[in-house]
């Protein structure tokens, strides 16, 4: 690699680790505030709360997270007066990845793809 890139890129890498801790620093100094305007706020174990200051108009939606136990559900299934889940399609990426490896025209026609955002690693080597 060229010596001016290697400069470089150990430039944008020191840069990215020290923003990277000062975004850390201050992610946790965003939530210790959040979480006290949760206690002050917050009325409901789920749903939304509104409430106004002087300069602001504060709203807190509470959520609850639900995990099907599928082979519960199964054994109540057909007790309950309505269902309450709905069975949707995954794509097996494996499956999809072999199946473009022997010819993609096949999944060309039912999948969208397109590219996500990149992901950056940095780690700091040991020093010699």
């Amino acid at each position: 690699m060229v010596d001016f890139i290697k400069s470089d890129l150990e430039d944008l890498c020191i840069d990215l680790e020290r923003l990277l801790a000062e975004e850390k620093r201050l992610s946790a100094i965003r939530i210790d505030k959040q979480n006290q305007i949760v206690k002050l706020v917050s009325t409901k174990l789920e749903g939304t709360d509104s409430v106004q200051s002087p300069s602001y108009k504060v709203t807190v939606s509470n959520k609850l997270t639900r995990k099907l136990n599928y082979q519960e559900y199964l054994k109540v299934e057909g007790e309950m007066p309505i269902s309450c889940v709905d069975m949707k399609p995954v794509l097996d990426l494996r499956k999809v990845r072999m199946l473009e490896e022997l010819d993609d025209s096949f999944t060309s026609t039912f999948i969208t793809t397109k590219p996500a955002k990149a992901a950056v690693k940095i780690e700091r080597k040991p020093q010699e």
